[in-house]
């Protein structure tokens, strides 16, 4: 099997037609994405189209640094590559990492990360590539909601329903925000409940960088849950593809009271599949966080380990 990565400059309406063939696609792959990290960490990008014995197979998007010419080089493909139909087995993924390997050889100097997507069960090996053992493989959790919205509801789990039907109950209304009006006051109380619960998440920086351009294509949504004129919810959601992925979200205890986040998440789903998306990441967890993990296994979905990182 002869794997070629073709590197190319696209526009992002040219890697969004691309990304469209994949049936499972990240936001760490988006066009937008790869804006953000240059605005917010001066990082360049390349876009690649790979070939699997001259056939097109999927693409992968890796973002690089470079200083004094190539002698000081560092390079990332988080979450990639994407794979279109009928690709994206072990075998392909075991040749896309060798063509890798051979255009960017380790050496001095160089600094390689590379997580790749893949889901299979058979054993993967990267012979040319170092573990990264410091760093814990990724756990995230995926929804598909192609089915009908019964279907999906019906997949719910027991208590996640119950408090969903009591939430429709309760006087309180959903927003959609596509134009971003309301980011300066998602991110405001965003941040305060993340300093307060202590977990990470995306620096404000990076965040508001990712939403711009996010926005421009109408690829970022803001649902916000209010009662009396007071926002007592919010979730943050970007748009990939056939994809979406939850990135980050707030409640207050009177909004967590009310079960909001759980009619946030499920006018997303509504929301979502109007807009041809099939996929729904929910983010990733760790052991942990114990409550996260139970509330998103409450949606009826799956868990998607990713085989860990390699340099």
């Amino acid at each position: 099997m002869k794997c070629h990565i073709k590197w190319n400059t696209y526009t992002r309406a040219e890697w969004s037609a691309l990304l469209d063939q994949c049936p499972h696609s990240t936001l760490l792959q988006s066009y937008y994405y790869a804006q953000a990290m240059r605005e917010a960490k001066q990082q360049n990008v390349r876009h690649g189209l790979i070939l699997i014995d001259d056939v097109e197979a999927g693409i992968v998007q890796m973002q690089e640094v470079k200083l004094f010419g190539y002698a000081i080089h560092a390079l990332s493909i988080d979450r990639g590559p994407l794979w279109f139909d009928g690709f994206g087995k072990g075998v392909h993924i075991e040749a896309f990492a060798d063509a890798l390997n051979t255009q960017f050889p380790a050496r001095l100097g160089r600094k390689r990360r590379f997580m790749p997507e893949y889901f299979g069960k058979t054993s993967v090996s990267f012979k040319k590539y170092n573990k990264n053992q410091k760093e814990k493989s990724y756990t995230t959790y995926i929804l598909d909601i192609s089915p009908e919205l019964d279907d999906i509801r019906s997949n719910l789990k027991k208590k996640w329903r119950n408090i969903l039907n009591k939430a429709e109950k309760n006087d309180f209304s959903i927003s959609i925000d596509e134009n971003l009006s309301t980011f300066a006051h998602f991110l405001k109380f965003y941040t305060k409940d993340r300093i307060e619960k202590g977990y990470s998440g995306a620096s404000n920086k990076f965040l508001a960088a990712l939403a711009k351009y996010a926005a421009m294509n109408n690829e970022c949504l803001i649902l916000n849950a209010v009662e009396d004129n007071e926002t007592i919810a919010s979730i943050l959601i970007f748009i990939h593809g056939r994809g979406a992925t939850y990135q980050a979200g707030w409640t207050t205890p009177y909004g967590r009271d009310k079960g909001a986040h759980h009619r946030l998440l499920w006018q997303s789903i509504i929301e979502l599949r109007t807009r041809n998306i099939t996929e729904f990441d929910l983010g990733g967890y760790n052991d942990d966080a114990e409550g996260l993990k139970l509330f998103k296994q409450g949606l009826g979905g799956h868990d998607i380990a990713l085989i860990g990182s390699y340099g």
